[in-house]
C-alpha cells in the first residue's frame, strides 16, 4: 500500500462507481482519523520521485495535477530536504558517462541541446543543468 492524496482517492473510488456522497463522507472520516493527508502523500512523492531521478519543477506539476494544495507542495518539499543537485548529477552521469559530446563546434551545440532538453523534461531548471554541465566540463567523475 503507499499513502493516496484525497482528490486521488476519490476519483478511484468514484471511477469504481460509488455513491458520490458516501465517498466524500469516507473521505472526511479518514481525514478526521489521519489515515489519509495530503501533507503525508506529497513528502512521500517527493522523496519517490527525486529517487527515480526527476526534478523539483516536474515533481511539483506532478502532485498539482494530483489535487495537492501548494502550501502541501512546498512544505513537503522543505520537509523532504532533497538535495537536487546530487539528483540532477546522477541522472546526468546516469545517463552520459564516458560519452564525450565536445567533439567539433556544430555537434557540440546540438548534443549540448540534446541534454539540456533531457534535464527540463525531468523537472530541472537552469542552474541544477548549468551545474551538471559544469561537472562534466571539469571531467569530473562525480
Amino acid at each position: 500500500m503507499r499513502e493516496h492524496s484525497c482528490d486521488e482517492l476519490r476519483k478511484k473510488l468514484l471511477n469504481k462507481s460509488h455513491d458520490a456522497i458516501l465517498v466524500d463522507e469516507l473521505i472526511i472520516e479518514l481525514l478526521k482519523d489521519n489515515l489519509i493527508s495530503d501533507a503525508r502523500y506529497a513528502e512521500s512523492y517527493w522523496r519517490s520521485r527525486a529517487n527515480k531521478g526527476y526534478g523539483p519543477s516536474r515533481i511539483s506539476r506532478e502532485l498539482e495535477m494530483k489535487g495537492v494544495s501548494s502550501e502541501d507542495i512546498t512544505a513537503a518539499e522543505a520537509e523532504a530536504d532533497i538535495d537536487f543537485f546530487k539528483v540532477v548529477e546522477s541522472v546526468y552521469w546516469k545517463k552520459y558517462k564516458g560519452q564525450d559530446w565536445q567533439v567539433n563546434k556544430e555537434q557540440a551545440y546540438k548534443e549540448k541541446a540534446k541534454r539540456q532538453a533531457f534535464l527540463y523534461r525531468r523537472g530541472f531548471d537552469s542552474e541544477f543543468i548549468n551545474h551538471a554541465f559544469s561537472l562534466a566540463a571539469e571531467g569530473s567523475n562525480w
